[in-house]
């Protein structure tokens, strides 16, 4: 059956290539991408029919059979796994629509628009059916708009739709996005992305995938319009393109990329290329750069071919590689980056070496792969992040003051909708043996524009005795609350007797309830075919025999799966082929499946299995077929007035294949408090801790050490002091008189005549909200402090739902309008300090006036090192 499906798609191949119009116009990429799709095809498994059947089923153009061929032969495995050829059809003819309705469409270059345009995925997102919506309500708003003004009301449209918050790592789909009408930058750029292709305009995702001044990332949009490639924030629209509050921070980082789906030729460096997509590096449009080039000699001094080069760079408490090459045959590797530190770390066959590059002074580098696993000794590294640059795209007043109220409308708008969603208080009639009013209400307030399907599941299951509602919707996440499907949430239940799950219930909890298993949007792969199919009829099985079943049978392919979208448990199982991650969510989902209690420690990415009295560590490297353990206690007695946070201070990796991979303990209970004690795969290990100036300087420090096989290693926690450095931004005027409620004061009545933490915000900026959080989270703090904290907001930055209150900030915080901006404009001008709409700018000012802590724009962390220049 499948070797008819090929003849038939290379006869049509043939047939087409001699008429009719193509969508590849370049005969050589066209081979190309035939040869690569033919060859790609042969390993669909049982994904071949439903893949392929649509070159048989429909009547399509040659436009339209390349296109789909294009999209097979490059797309990631999660894909070609979970979705159908039908749908990926709706996305050909949607694109090439879009292409025919507006006038721009003649003006794009096939390659741009090939990569650009046609292409429906923009990260790691659930796909749906975002294209056709999109497109149908936005072809009116844009009728008769030049592209440039076309993207400019696109951006507003998704204001409209979305707003920033942050949220889990796991990447809403783009109408789940507007469900709810939050996201976080990733979600807000992958939803105008799909926006901007669904009206034909070419537009790319951009990561800088880790600040160099502060800790965290950014995502943003880059827009491609009449022949030049602009920048834009997500869901946060400006006057002109080329604007956003991360137009001054993008200066200081040292990478900001894209993914380019298939074989992509444009002019920009690339920093990482497969067969499927290329990473392109476009930090040259945002700031000075430099090409480095690294070598690599082995202890002998010779130059050591195909040895892994990664530039890393430290944020969040890590040295992230921001870029990874391989060495040629001279031994040396080359990359194009920012004006800043970074550590160079290289290694081949279990040996490494690594040294930190001052980017300013240098652009050469000799590493030596002097080191190996299990050496135990400690080192400080500082680093230095690039000086920023304030040359930014400003709009006109007349500009400004239009799209401040046009924004103002559009967060009414979303406010709105935002406002029909449940409370805590409808919960009521949804009460069962095992779910309060109140919980039921929890959960619909938590669902927010998904509240109807998971109101219709409680009064679907509410009454039954065998289900364990409320466990069962605990199990979920916030966000899987807010966009999971009726049908995956029924079919996913399970019904709890002592007899059929006969383990204590804390098990079960941990190990059978939930859908979820790691990152992945959840599926149908409950009671699914999937066992039957591995095992025929069977009786009981063991987590040994699906196991060696999945070795048996699923191909790795890391690089398959390039946009770390995970392949659902049924995909993995039609495709026989998937990414280590998607293959150790399968072996749960398997286990679950056959009722061996069984989960992924979503921090180390270790596999336990309960053996009937003890949960076992179990691994697929058949090298390690029964992994040892040890234990690690860490313990702080450090500078009382910090209080180590996992990745804001500190985080711990594990050596593999030459390099130490981060565990993920964010906001998990059992790094909360020290001393803590974890249980880990005995191994090599590195505990990083950090600590930062206000300038972005990083002080790093590095413990490397062993743990050894049912032994307990102790380590204290060692975070570098700050020196406290005397730091003067010029001196205010206390007797300045401002308006507060109506009535004038002096700065000094304002600040109680004490040392006052002052900061400018613009509320509809995700800057602001990111310092609102801290600020909100170290409240007891603050409160400690005592003295008043007064926010301010200027003239045209007020938004009409932003609720100051919602923010929990110390008791002491107040509010105030800067009308005409005469405060801050007098601060800026007394103190002859450079400002560029980079909000949020916090100042902490001396009693007398004197400014002694100033931060400008996107810092993570700001909130720490307030209190630590405080006088408390």
């Amino acid at each position: 059956m499948y070797r008819s499906f090929f003849l038939t798609i290379a006869f049509l191949s043939a047939f087409f290539g001699s008429n009719a119009q193509h969508f590849i116009q370049n005969a050589d990429y066209r081979k190309q991408v035939e040869k690569d799709f033919s060859q790609r095809s042969k390993t669909f498994n049982a994904r071949t029919e439903p893949l392929l059947s649509v070159f048989t089923e429909e009547k399509l153009t040659t436009e339209e059979t390349e296109a789909i061929q294009f999209l097979y032969a490059y797309m990631p495995l999660s894909d070609l796994a979970d979705y159908d050829g039908q749908f990926f059809l709706k996305q050909v003819r949607l694109s090439l629509a879009a292409r025919d309705e507006f006038a721009w469409g003649k003006t794009i270059p096939e390659e741009i628009f090939r990569h650009f345009v046609l292409v429906y995925r923009v990260n790691n997102e659930n796909l749906d059916n975002a294209r056709e919506v999109f497109f149908n309500e936005l072809r009116p708003r844009l009728k008769g708009l030049s592209m440039y003004d076309a993207a400019l009301e696109v951006n507003h449209w998704c204001h409209e739709k979305v707003a920033y918050r942050a949220s889990d790592g796991r990447t809403s789909s783009p109408l789940a996005t507007v469900r709810t009408a939050l996201g976080r930058c990733g979600e807000e750029s992958t939803f105008t992305v799909t926006a901007l292709r669904a009206v034909g305009i070419p537009a790319r995702q951009c990561y800088t995938p880790r600040w160099a001044h502060t800790d965290d990332n950014h995502a943003w949009v880059e827009v491609w319009v009449d022949g030049k490639w602009y920048f834009l924030g997500a869901c946060e629209p400006d006057p002109e393109l080329n604007m956003g509050w991360f137009a001054i921070p993008s200066t200081r980082t040292m990478m900001v990329h894209s993914n380019a789906f298939g074989k992509y030729n444009g002019t920009e460096e690339v920093t990482h290329k497969t067969n499927l997509f290329s990473r392109v590096n476009m930090l040259p449009n945002y700031t000075d750069t430099k090409k480095i080039t690294i070598t690599v000699t082995d202890g002998n001094g010779k130059a050591v071919e195909g040895a892994s080069v990664k530039f890393k760079l430290y944020n969040y408490s890590e040295y992230y590689p921001i870029a990874v090459q391989k060495t040629d045959g001279n031994g040396t590797a080359q990359v194009t980056t920012g004006l800043g530190d970074l550590l160079i770390w290289a290694c081949k066959d279990g040996k490494y070496g690594y040294q930190l590059m001052d980017i300013r002074k240098t652009d050469q580098l000799t590493v030596k792969l002097d080191h190996t696993a299990g050496s135990e000794y400690a080192e400080d590294l500082t680093v230095v992040p690039p000086v920023g640059k304030h040359d930014v795209v400003t709009a006109t007043p007349e500009k400004a003051a239009a799209n401040a109220r046009r924004l103002q409308y559009e967060d009414s708008v979303r406010n709105a909708y935002r406002s029909t969603f449940k409370t805590e208080k409808d919960g009521k009639g949804l009460a069962g043996p095992y779910l309060t009013e109140e919980q039921a209400g929890y959960f619909l307030k938590k669902s927010e524009g998904n509240h109807e399907v998971i109101a219709n599941f409680i009064r679907k299951y509410q009454n039954d005795k065998t289900i364990r509602l409320y466990d069962y919707l605990n199990s979920l996440s916030d966000k899987d609350l807010r966009d999971a499907d009726p049908d995956v949430l029924a079919q996913q239940v399970t019904h709890y007797s002592q007899e059929r799950f006969p383990y204590p219930y804390e098990i079960y909890l941990k190990g059978i309830i939930s859908p979820r298993i790691a990152n992945e949007g959840l599926t149908l792969w409950r009671y699914s075919s999937i066992l039957p199919g591995m095992f025929g009829n069977y009786d009981r099985l063991t987590a040994e025999q699906i196991m060696q079943w999945i070795r048996d049978n699923i191909t790795i392919d890391d690089s398959g799966n390039y946009f770390n979208c995970p392949i659902s448990p049924v995909g993995v199982y039609e495709l026989r082929r998937a990414d280590r991650h998607s293959r150790d969510i399968f072996f749960v989902a398997c286990c679950r499946n056959a009722e061996i209690p069984a989960y992924m420690d979503n921090a180390t990415g270790d596999l336990w299995v309960w053996d009937g009295k003890n949960w076992k560590l179990v691994t697929f490297d058949e090298k390690k077929a029964a992994p040892a353990t040890g234990q690690l206690t860490v313990d702080y007695h450090g500078n009382g007035e910090l209080k180590p946070k996992y990745w804001t201070n500190f985080s711990i990796s594990r050596f593999e294949d030459g390099d130490f991979g981060t565990f993920d303990y964010e906001d998990d209970p059992r790094v909360e408090n020290f001393p803590f004690t974890l249980t880990l795969e005995a191994g090599y290990y590195l505990l990083s801790t950090g600590n930062r100036y206000s300038d972005g300087t990083a002080l790093s420090h590095l413990e490397f050490f062993n743990i050894e096989p049912n032994q307990e290693v102790k380590k204290q926690l060692v975070i570098r002091d700050l020196v406290k450095r005397t730091e003067e931004h010029g001196k205010i005027r206390t007797d300045y008189k401002i308006n507060v409620n109506g009535k004038n004061a002096s700065v000094s009545e304002l600040m109680k005549g004490q040392q006052s933490l002052v900061c400018f915000i613009d509320p509809t900026r995700e800057p602001t909200k990111h310092l609102l959080k801290e600020l909100g989270a170290l409240r007891n703090d603050f409160e400690k402090w005592g003295r008043p904290v007064i926010f301010v907001i200027p003239e045209g930055k007020a938004a009409p739902d932003f609720n100051f209150k919602a923010w929990n900030l110390p008791e002491q915080s107040i509010l105030i309008q800067d009308k005409g901006n005469q405060w801050f404009k007098e601060i800026l001008t007394s103190t002859n300090q450079y400002f560029r709409d980079d909000y949020p700018v916090v100042y902490l000012i001396n009693a007398d006036g004197t400014i002694i802590f100033r931060s400008e724009g996107y810092r993570i962390g700001t909130g720490e090192l307030i209190l630590k220049n405080t006088d408390f």
